[in-house]
């Protein structure tokens, strides 16, 4: 069996359009059920159109709470990649919560049964016909290379030892998609603090690089409006925000697709010390 497209997606382009019909060809496109192509050319228009960022922003949010299925893969992971999983693969979310990875065949969670940990009072999500396996990103009880995807999803920022996580998920993975919030997202909206991140992760050349967050660090702004703002916005401008959190997640989270292996770097506080 062919194996699906595997890297960075093509987003589609639509040359010497109009805006009134671009708006119209969105809509369009979004109504059929191409919610892919429909954001693209969502993202093209506000370029083109800067004087008219706050309407078609505020626009792109409402489409966004319109999608049939809400979560991370669905409202903006497939667009920006490929994950080349076809039929028959074996797909390991690793820290699924309370949103699971839908492609996955099989679920892993720190704490099945602390709703507090890490998914802010969220239960976490069985899915009928899929194996649930309790444990830490750091040390998984399954066999190498057993599974042809590990999908990681805001994780790794949590981890005790992000080395030793980097590993394991290369042990057990032929390929997979780790994203981590960047440290200037995490900042603004206070996530670091509010969401007990131990790590600012950036992608860099197709790496990896942890950076150990200090006390200054996780005080950010010291309140969380902008994530206030993102979460539950209240006015056209506050609803453009959270639509590009979304629109141009690749600006805000390290995200990296990998097969066989990735680098890696940790920066501790203790090494700056020394």
């Amino acid at each position: 069996m062919e194996r699906p497209p595997f890297g960075k997606r093509q987003k589609q382009k639509h040359p010497n359009l109009e805006l009134t019909e671009g708006v119209k060809l969105a809509r369009e496109l979004f109504e059929r059920g191409e919610f892919l192509t429909a954001f693209d050319l969502y993202e093209q228009l506000i370029a083109e159109n800067q004087r008219r960022t706050f309407d078609l922003l505020s626009e792109v949010y409402d489409r966004y709470q319109e999608l049939p299925q809400r979560d991370r893969y669905h409202l903006y992971q497939r667009r920006h990649f490929d994950f080349g999983i076809r039929d028959g693969d074996r797909v390991l979310d690793i820290g699924s919560g309370h949103l699971p990875f839908p492609l996955a065949t099989h679920l892993a969670e720190f704490a099945i049964d602390d709703d507090q940990y890490g998914r802010a009072g969220q239960a976490f999500q069985r899915v009928d016909g899929k194996p649930v396996f309790e444990c830490s990103v750091e040390a998984m009880p399954f066999a190498d290379k057993s599974f042809d995807f590990v999908y990681c999803s805001h994780v790794l920022e949590h981890a005790d030892d992000p080395a030793k996580a980097c590993r394991e998920l290369m042990r057990v993975g032929k390929r997979g998609y780790i994203e981590s919030p960047n440290r200037g997202k995490d900042l603004w909206l206070h996530s670091a603090r509010i969401s007990n991140h131990r790590w600012a992760v950036e992608s860099f050349n197709d790496s990896l690089i942890f950076s150990e967050y200090s006390a200054d660090d996780l005080s950010g702004f010291d309140c969380d409006i902008l994530l206030q703002m993102h979460c539950a916005p209240q006015t056209k401008r506050e609803k453009a925000f959270a639509a590009l959190i979304y629109l141009k997640a690749t600006q805000v989270n390290a995200m990296l697709l990998w097969e066989d292996s990735f680098a890696f770097e940790v920066r501790r506080l203790s090494d700056r010390r020394e």
